[in-house]
Order: structure tokens, then C-alpha cells, then sequence
């Protein structure tokens, strides 16, 4: 193992448990346990405020420069090699991770902290080291690798956030979301599978014609396909069973075979996004009332003034999306109401004004005295298992991938 290697290891690894310990004792995570120049620049500005937590001082002054590591790491290699963008990889990689934290935070499963803490780990890992095994091609050729990250993270903690979405589900006896969790279009697995069965066998027939496609245009008929099909439910249906009889003539039973595993992983993505769905409605947010909400604690829901009126907007990252597409208002995602904001999800939590605020609106009667707050899942430990996996193994994304296709 060279040095820079090592290197990586070590800070990732610090990196790793301290936001981990952190994390999981308070639910807090320090910005200067991943990026120390972020930190000075926030306590400079004066935006960083001391929070009261219960750990050693000196613990939550350690700085460990991951980030900077990083890109120092990268820019050295790529100026040694004559080849920029690996000097630059550092760089990408950390906004690689940023971008893709961010979806997770806006979509309501990620705090700001575990969104700092992938960026990290992606300014550390922009590219697969020689120790992974099963990498995607495009995580070869372009700092990409955070995704690997990210998706190890994910499946890494998928069996233990599937068994605790179920157990709150059991728990509180809402049967009505189990049924929803597992079954829920779950034919659309199915015909999903179906429809990219029929891309397939267009491409196996321009083949036999003599005509080759390129990988892009390949995966943008793929694209194409499942959305004429998915307006067209029942012609895109008749279309895939079709196919899958022709594919199954030409190669026979490692056709059906592979239907059948796409269709099992296409449910378990299914599965895996209900399972979001449960954690962000009913086990990570809980109803309180305004006496029970402090300072720090972040809402689940915006609470706003319209037209001299108070209502809440409790509407998630995706019915937002949605909203946004139909609208064709991007802004919706980040400021989905309109009128005078009283207190919002945001990653700052909420001040005592805002709780003031909130009590006297309460007092008033001009709003119900019970309001979203979220709860704090710590994901820090998970996002670095996904780096460690991604370090020492490759990319578990990718292999199913390969294993779906047969490879």
C-alpha cells in the first residue's frame, strides 16, 4: 500500500469515527471533523454558534482536514501525471458528493451534517483505488466514484432500515402502509421489466440487421421507451410479453431468467423507496405540541402566513418535485409556498423567536397546537461503511448490476 493510499485510509477512517461517535451520541456532526477550513471561514463570518452538547471539548475542536486531504491529494497526483482532471478530481468529487446529499437532504432523509460527511468522502475517494474489484466503467474514466459511495451507504444499512420501517409499522398497527410498503404497484415491477425487455429486443434485432448501436444512443431508447410505454401501459404490456417470447426463442430459458431478475431487483428498488416513504411519514418525523419543541429542533413541516391566513405545507421532496415538473417552477423545491414564513424544515433548526412566534399563534387559536418535528437518524456511520466498502471492495451498485445481467 503506497503512502498517498494510506493516507487516505487513515483521514478517511478518523474522519469516519469521529462523525460516526458524534453522530450517534448527540446527533450532531462538526463541520471541523470533515472540513477545518469551512469551519474558520463559518466562525470568521460569525455563523457558527457554540451548541451545548454532551461531549469532551476538546473532542469537538479536532480538526480533520478529509476534504483538504483530498484535494491536495488529487491536484499532486494530477500535476505529476500531466493530467487535469485528476488534479481537479479532488474538487469534483467533493461537489459530486454535495450534489448528490443534497437530493437525500431535500428529499427529507438526510440532515445537513450527512450531507458534509459524503462530500468528504468523496473529495477522499473521486476515484476507485486499486483495491476495488467491481467498479462501474464511467467511476474508471471520471471522478464519479462518490456514487458508488452513496449507493454502498445506502444498501449497506437497506436490511436494518427495511426491519425498522416494518417494526414501526407493526408497532403502531398501521397494516393499510405494510400492505403499501410491500405490495403497492408492485405489477409495475413487472412491467417495467417488460418494457425493458422490449428495448432489448429492438436491440438485438437492429444487431441481427447489422446495424450496431452505440452504449448512449442504447441507454437513451431505453429511456424513450419507458416513457411512450409508460403513457401507454397496455400497448407498452403486450409489446414486452412479446419480446420476451422472441428473446426467449433466440436464447431460451437465460431470457426468462433474466426477466425474472431484473423484475426481482426493479421490486426491491420498489420496496426500498416505500421504505423511505414510511421512514420520513411515520419514523423519522413525530406530531408535538409547541410546548415540546426547542431550540435546534427541526420542523417536518412550513409553517406560514397567506393572505393573513395560517396554514402548513407538509408536502414531501418527491409531491414536490411533482408539483415543480407540472408547474414547470423549479423554485417550488426550495420555496414551495408562498407568503410569509414563520418556521421551516431547514438544517439551522428552529430559533427561540420562531417558538415564540409559534406559541403566540397557538395562544390566538389561529393555528392547531400540534405540529411535525423530526427525529434524528443517525446515517454518519453508514456513509462510512459505503466509503469503506468503496475503498477496500468496489462498487455493490454496479454488481448487482453485472449479476441482473448475467455477468
Amino acid at each position: 500500500m503506497d503512502p498517498l493510499t494510506i493516507l487516505i485510509l487513515l483521514v478517511g477512517s478518523f474522519m469516519g469515527i469521529l462523525t460516526s461517535y458524534t453522530d450517534l451520541k448527540t446527533g450532531f456532526i462538526f463541520d471541523n471533523h470533515v472540513f477545518p477550513l469551512l469551519a474558520l471561514v463559518e466562525r470568521l463570518r460569525g455563523l457558527e454558534e457554540e451548541e451545548e452538547v454532551p461531549l469532551n471539548p476538546v473532542l469537538t475542536k479536532i480538526p480533520v482536514p478529509a476534504v483538504e486531504a483530498g484535494i491536495l491529494i488529487y491536484l499532486y497526483l494530477g500535476l505529476k501525471s500531466g493530467n487535469p482532471l485528476v488534479a481537479l478530481a479532488g474538487i469534483i468529487g467533493f461537489f459530486v458528493g454535495l450534489v448528490l446529499g443534497l437530493i437525500l437532504y431535500y428529499a427529507g432523509a438526510w440532515a445537513s451534517g450527512d450531507v458534509l460527511v459524503l462530500a468528504g468522502f468523496s473529495a477522499l475517494l473521486p476515484y476507485p483505488l486499486h483495491y476495488a474489484r467491481v467498479v462501474a466503467p464511467y467511476e474508471v474514466r471520471y471522478p464519479l466514484y462518490p456514487i458508488a459511495v452513496l449507493f454502498n451507504s445506502i444498501l449497506a444499512v437497506f436490511p436494518f432500515l427495511f426491519a425498522y420501517a416494518l417494526g414501526v409499522l407493526i408497532a403502531r398497527k398501521k397494516t393499510k402502509k405494510l400492505r403499501q410498503v410491500l405490495f403497492e404497484k408492485a405489477n409495475l415491477s413487472v412491467e417495467v421489466a417488460l418494457w425493458l425487455m422490449a428495448g432489448v429486443a429492438v436491440s438485438v434485432l437492429l444487431q441481427r440487421a447489422g446495424w450496431t448501436l452505440p452504449a448512449p444512443v442504447r441507454y437513451l431508447l431505453t429511456i424513450v421507451t419507458i416513457l411512450i410505454f409508460g403513457k401507454y401501459r397496455r400497448v407498452g404490456d403486450g409489446i414486452g410479453l412479446a419480446s420476451l417470447a422472441y428473446l426467449t426463442y433466440l436464447l431460451g430459458l437465460d431470457a426468462a431468467y433474466g426477466f425474472l431478475k431484473l423484475a426481482v431487483v426493479l421490486y426491491l428498488f420498489k420496496v426500498f423507496f416505500s421504505v423511505v416513504r414510511v421512514l420520513r411519514e411515520e419514523a423519522l418525523v413525530e406530531e408535538v405540541t409547541v410546548e415540546e419543541l426547542g431550540e435546534w429542533d427541526i420542523l417536518g413541516e412550513t409553517i406560514y402566513i397567506e393572505n393573513g391566513e395560517v396554514r402548513r405545507e407538509r408536502s414531501g421532496f418527491f409531491e414536490l418535485l411533482v408539483r415543480a415538473i407540472k408547474e414547470g417552477d423549479l423554485s417550488v423545491l426550495t420555496s414551495p409556498v408562498r407568503g410569509e414564513v414563520i418556521a421551516s424544515p431547514t438544517a439551522e433548526g428552529l430559533s427561540r423567536e420562531q417558538i415564540e412566534k409559534l406559541k403566540a399563534l397557538v395562544e390566538e387559536g389561529k393555528i392547531e397546537n400540534r405540529f411535525l418535528r423530526k427525529k434524528a437518524m443517525p446515517f454518519a456511520p453508514s456513509i462510512f461503511i459505503g466509503f469503506l466498502i468503496a475503498f477496500f471492495w468496489g462498487d455493490v451498485f454496479w454488481w448487482l448490476v453485472l449479476k441482473t445481467a448475467g455477468l
